[in-house]
């Protein structure tokens, strides 16, 4: 008997599941708190918590991270300099340095230019020391990647840094998106890399010596050298992962899935067992990829989401992402007694921050012109977290005057605030974490909105109910092709709103209704879903295990290789576009039998390095037929071949 690692890196928490590989059965489970400043922490103690002794059977280990999308989100990685040529590019690039030299080829894979080799050399030689990786992207290079793989290997001689090529990552056209993938690639290529060797290193501590997988954005497998090469295909891991495990563990074919995890409530279509695919590439951090992943609609609705009230005294939840009360109060004891001291009440004032908030020191260095307020502030954290109002008293000010925000946003500081998962503290409905701290900090929302704790709870219980459910109708416009925002439409929110609560006086009872289920998955989902999916008249699934469904969609994921190559004609004769090279035939069947046989030899390539020993392959071609005569008369241009390999059965071997 084998066994399956899955495992899932959220906002807030590190999952993980232990799965027979042959059933696919859960046989244990547990989760541990994400620490961003070294997330090896957090999956060994993840592993640990598990409390799995049979280590030595584990088979596989497949990892879910949101790392290179909170990466690419927040501007970090290497520093890369791009070479490009064959045309202009038509906006930024997020490159370090970037150089445009002779060379390129047409549409159809025909050189145009020559390279100017002295000119590259120099090119090259200029970013010595200057770039951490380099990427390569040449006009129509799908077509034909000659050029590029030159570049490479001069580069691999006088740069010894990774190398990067545009072809490798996609065969779709889009020269400016294409290249941007590329420039994205080298920029993650040191950040998985770092992940891979830490957990590595944690895997060898506790005795597991299984190959390591890593979820792609759409949703299948990479082994760990694909993922080092191609880190860019991991941005999305997460929620691909939850959606995988959201119907694995339903066995629905069609349905809405939805993760409810700390940080935003993500959204999936399914439908016949198929999960959307952005076929043009995937949008992460403003950048536009050639990358694709899973369809998804994500908000900023989490169990970590901020309660608070705005500067009118409304009650206000997310999008700004926290640490729950509840969760730092099981861990500093002492903030409860910190937040119990408030005594304030009375009209609700205008003010920078609450007084049921706290705040934690995370690292980094103050600006230089910093205020000695934030100074002392800071001082006072590095001790340990603290209350407003204890550090108010600390600067000697009213705690509505004093503004931690820009630490905040800056990364030096960290709030902690009545959460959705406090709120469940409260109501004991989920009591894993400090209760009694929970308990004070809904108390002092509710003096300051001078309402009883019961009513603020009912309050925020129904605001979370109706932006659940917001996300799921916002969700069924955008996968329904309708790109506008609902929210920003008043006519929109007044019968959504009147179909929500309804209203005596109103003429008008709209009524709304979900045409597929809702499989809700993640720790919070049963306490929040499933009212939700009552506004929407939706039947509501919530399957056993769904607080580890990311980690769970890991272990049980495929690994699915798909290579395209292109035949067009040209004149009297068949070009074979591939991946790897560009080449030429007089029949249309000998550019086919090429096609076929040499597509298959790379994916059975492919599958092999992955550990498998047997596969399923299966080659779609598509002729491309264009109307070239009034009387609707098509003209053959071309084929499309699609070939892909499915492995399905892996082997039990030490190193892959």
């Amino acid at each position: 008997m084998s066994f399956i690692l899955g495992m899932d890196t959220g906002g807030t928490y590190t999952d993980g599941v232990i799965v027979d590989a042959s059933t696919h059965a859960i046989v244990c489970k547990a989760k541990a708190l994400t620490t961003k400043e070294d997330l090896t922490i957090g999956i060994k103690n993840c592993i640990e918590n598990l409390n799995f002794q049979n280590t030595e059977k584990i088979s596989l280990v497949s990892l879910s991270t949101t790392l290179a999308t909170n990466a690419i989100v927040e501007g970090r990685g290497a520093k890369v300099g791009l070479i490009y040529m064959g045309m202009d590019l038509d906006d930024e690039v997020p490159a370090e340095m970037t150089v445009k030299i002779k060379g390129g080829c047409d549409i159809m894979g025909r050189l145009a230019e020559d390279l100017d080799r002295e000119e590259l050399r120099q090119v090259l030689e200029s970013m010595k020391g200057k770039v951490d990786a380099l990427a390569i992207s040449a006009y129509a290079s799908v077509r034909n990647p000659k050029q590029e793989q030159e570049i490479r290997r001069l580069a691999d001689q006088i740069l010894d840094i990774p190398v990067v090529c545009a072809h490798q990552l996609t065969s779709a056209l889009g020269f400016h998106y294409r290249t941007v993938t590329a420039v994205l690639n080298g920029r993650l290529i040191p950040i998985i890399d770092e992940l891979l060797k830490t957990t590595k290193t944690v895997l060898q501590e506790k005795a597991i010596h299984a190959p390591v997988m890593i979820v792609k954005g759409d949703g299948t497998l990479m082994t760990e050298a694909m993922a080092k090469e191609r880190p860019i295909e991991t941005i999305l891991s997460g929620p691909a992962a939850s959606v995988i495990g959201g119907l694995a563990l339903t066995g629905e074919k069609d349905g809405i899935v939805l993760d409810m995890g700390g940080t935003t409530t993500d959204i999936a279509n399914v439908s016949d067992g198929t999960v959307n695919i952005r076929k043009k590439g995937a949008r992460v951090g403003g950048w536009f990829t050639r990358v694709q992943a899973v369809e998804i609609s994500t908000f900023g609705l989490g169990g970590d989401s901020r309660i608070c009230l705005d500067r009118k005294g409304n009650l206000q939840i997310g999008p700004q992402k926290v640490w729950p009360l509840c969760v730092m109060g099981h861990r500093y004891p002492y903030l409860a007694h910190e937040l119990k001291s408030f005594r304030r009440v009375g009209e609700y004032k205008v003010y920078f921050e609450q007084e049921a908030d706290c705040y934690s020191y995370i690292g980094g260095q103050l600006p230089k012109d910093a205020s000695a307020e934030e100074r002392i502030i800071v001082e006072k954290l590095q001790g340990g977290p603290h209350s407003l109002t204890y550090l108010a008293r600390a600067v000697g000010k009213a705690p509505e005057t004093i503004d931690l925000t820009p630490l905040v946003e800056s990364g030096i500081l960290a709030r902690i605030s009545v959460t959705p998962t406090d709120i469940l503290h409260v109501r004991s409905k989920y009591l894993e974490w400090d209760r009694d701290i929970a308990q004070a900090g809904v108390e002092i929302l509710a003096k300051r909105k001078e309402i009883t704790v019961s009513k603020l709870l009912d309050m925020a219980e129904t605001m979370i109910h109706e932006k659940m459910a917001m996300c799921c109708v916002e969700s069924g416009a955008d996968f329904d092709d309708k790109k506008f925002s609902i929210g920003e439409s008043e006519e929109a929110m007044y019968l959504i709103e009147l179909a929500f609560r309804g209203s005596g006086k109103s003429l008008l009872k709209p009524q709304l209704h979900l045409n597929k289920p809702v499989v809700a998955i993640g720790a919070p989902a049963r306490a929040w879903v499933e009212e939700a999916g009552k506004l929407l008249d939706a039947r509501v699934m919530v399957p056993e295990n769904a607080d580890v469904a990311n980690a769970y969609g890991a272990a049980v994921g495929q690994v699915i290789e798909t290579v395209e190559l292109l035949i067009s004609v040209d004149g009297d004769k068949f070009i074979l576009n591939a991946p790897w090279e560009r080449k030429v035939y007089g029949t249309k069947g000998e550019a086919m039998f090429y096609a076929v046989h040499e597509g298959r030899k790379h994916i059975q390539h492919q599958l092999i390095e992955a550990g498998y020993h047997s596969w399923k392959i299966e080659e779609k071609p598509s002729d491309i037929l264009v109307q070239t005569a009034e009387n609707g008369e098509k003209t053959y241009m071309g084929t499309k071949m699609v070939i892909t390999g499915t492995g399905t059965a892996l082997q039990n071997k030490k190193e892959v």
